[in-house]
């Protein structure tokens, strides 16, 4: 039931997941600052406490492990590998050691030894300059927090009390909290904290959850069964709603289930303009998507095969046959016209394992990362290419190079593939002999130099998110300098366009693999711009391919023309301008 007390009011916040909604408030509270308990033990009991952490740590891994298979069931695509951080926390030995130490030398219990090293590592962490990695303090929290449930023997009491719908209002979600609440009576999020590039506003949108971040101080006046409003298009979010708010969301949504209903009836069909010009939709995946998950949505292939992910769920690397299973069995659930592309390993950045024998690196996106990794350790390389080329004979299939700055590069791994090649053929293992194999365009030196790639590669795919990072000097998940992550920045539009018209020159075929691919604005004008197919988290296909069966092919190249005359403009109005065109052309499409 609607609460009928107290005064409306308007919040507003960050749109981090489109969709409207309204009902009755849960409001969410951490549970880390309640009381943890502190009691002396004699030496004796020293070895059998020391046990009970250790069970815990497992207990814990095995918790986060579960956590992380769920995610993956629900999402595809970088926000399936959001608990890289929690694992690696309970992997690190230097963290068990530092709580067995505190029992051994100052004979305290488990839960307080966790909870005194948890405290120390989240003040050292919330004292950084880095605002990113003051973030990571939730990660340690939510760690310190299962540990000291686990210890404890109680459940996660704050999930479990979720028991009807409603929408979850909270200071802050942590990924695990996120993923946690049982999603069929999750209406919609309101947080105080968070940004649109945080890791739950990415869970949000990929579970098509309504939801606002930023808002301020809603968590401290909102109370259990209050009535909220959440536009997650809009970012506004209004406690206790007068009729004419409720009124106007009906409007909102029920225009909204009228599109949706546009987007249903789209999925079986190819994506093309209005004027039926082809413009293929395929899908970013990993080892843990499923091929229903890209019927669901009308996918027309996939354009980005996540290989790391592999390696990442077993925390190893996978032998060449594990390879090949892997590999084989997604590109024959495909259709027999539809192309699979497999990106090698790109590990490094925020991926590691356990045994990649990485050392550390004070800049690891900067370090020794994907192709680099693969060509400092040739074995490792050359099993997965083989797998690849094993698995070409089943399908459509092409290979994927990520991280190429240098031509060097390139044609070492083209050597390292003629040489597997010659091997196959040597004991007599059937592969493509012709399989196609690009290059990643996802820093400007590739981009700069993308002429001279193209001689030796046969496709481009443009990596957006590292070619936006990478461009502007800026961490998409770091809130402090998160609004200077701009797709429309004309330097990133640039490199595009140079890209695009240096594989054409070569007859190269381009692909966007990057989120400006789920973004219609930024779609619409990089099909102006001359891509040839954009490859994206699968749950944004039917929008995208709505949008262009509204546009003629025209409207598109016509952006493109006006954007090239409007460089020396900002990059917030470049994108305006766009989203204003294409809502004159597609009206009522949420952007």
């Amino acid at each position: 039931m609607r609460s009928n007390s107290g005064v409306m009011r308007v919040f507003k916040g960050l749109p981090a997941s489109h969709g409207q909604v309204a009902g009755t408030v849960y409001v969410f509270r951490k549970k880390w600052r309640e009381q943890v308990p502190e009691y002396d033990i004699s030496a004796v009991l020293i070895s059998s406490e020391i046990e009970r952490l250790q069970e815990a740590f497992t207990l814990t891994r095995h918790q986060i492990h579960s956590l992380s298979a769920e995610l993956c069931k629900r999402v595809s695509g970088s926000e399936s590998a959001t608990f890289e951080g929690h694992v690696m926390i309970l992997d690190d030995p230097v963290v068990i050691d530092k709580c067995q130490n505190k029992i051994k030398e100052q004979l305290c219990n488990a839960e307080w030894a966790v909870h005194s090293v948890v405290s120390e590592y989240a003040a050292i962490f919330e004292s950084m300059e880095d605002e990113y990695l003051r973030e990571r303090v939730n990660d340690i929290y939510d760690i310190g927090s299962r540990l000291i449930r686990n210890l404890l023997g109680v459940s996660d009491m704050a999930a479990s009390l979720v028991t009807k719908p409603c929408i979850i209002v909270a200071e802050e979600l942590s990924p695990s909290e996120t993923i946690s609440l049982p999603r069929h009576l999750i209406m919609g999020f309101a947080t105080d904290r968070g940004s649109l590039t945080s890791h739950a506003s990415l869970i949000s949108r990929a579970l098509g959850i309504p939801a606002v971040v930023g808002i301020g101080n809603l968590s401290e006046i909102a109370a259990n069964g209050d009535y909220l409003l959440v536009d997650g298009t809009s970012g506004t979010v209004i406690l206790h709603p007068d009729q004419n708010a409720i009124d106007e969301l009906n409007k909102a949504a029920e225009i909204n289930k009228t599109f949706n209903i546009s987007l249903e009836e789209l999925k079986n069909k190819l994506g093309q303009t209005k004027d039926n010009v082809r413009v293929p939709l395929i899908a970013n995946i990993d080892s843990g998507t499923t091929i229903s998950d890209l019927e669901a949505v009308g996918a027309e292939g996939v354009g980005l095969y996540r290989s790391e992910y592999l390696w990442l769920a077993l925390n190893r690397e996978p032998t060449e046959d594990e390879q090949t299973e892997a590999y084989t069995r997604a590109v024959r659930a495909l259709e027999p016209d539809q192309e699979i592309t497999i990106r090698v390993l790109d590990l490094g950045g925020d991926k590691i394992i356990a045994n990649s024998k990485k050392p550390g690196e004070a800049n690891p996106f900067l370090g020794n990362r994907s192709i680099r990794y693969l060509l400092r350790n040739p074995d490792v390389f050359k099993r997965q290419l083989r797998a690849v080329l094993r698995s070409s004979v089943h399908g459509k299939l092409q290979i994927m190079y990520p991280m190429i700055t240098v031509l060097e590069e390139l044609r070492e791994t083209n050597q390292i593939l003629a040489e597997c090649m010659d091997e196959l053929r040597r004991e007599g293992r059937g592969f493509n002999e012709n399989i196609k194999q690009g290059v990643m365009v996802e820093v400007p030196g590739a981009a700069l130099i993308a002429d001279s790639l193209a001689v030796e590669s046969d496709f481009f795919s443009i990596g957006t998110n590292d070619l936006i990072q990478y461009t502007l000097a800026v961490d998409r998940l770091n809130e402090s300098v998160a609004r200077l992550y701009q797709p429309a920045h004309p330097a990133v539009l640039q490199l595009i366009d140079m890209t695009i018209k240096a594989g054409h020159a070569h007859n190269s075929k381009i692909t966007v693999c990057g989120e400006m691919a789920s973004d219609p604005v930024m779609a619409v004008l990089l099909y102006g711009m001359g891509v040839d197919e954009f490859s994206m988290t699968p749950n944004m296909i039917p929008l995208v391919k709505k949008v262009f069966s509204c546009i003629i092919r025209d409207d598109a190249l016509q952006l493109a023309a006006e954007v090239r005359g409007m460089y020396a403009q900002e990059a917030s109005t470049l994108y305006q301008y766009c989203k204003e065109k294409l809502l004159r052309l597609v009206p009522n499409v949420p952007l």
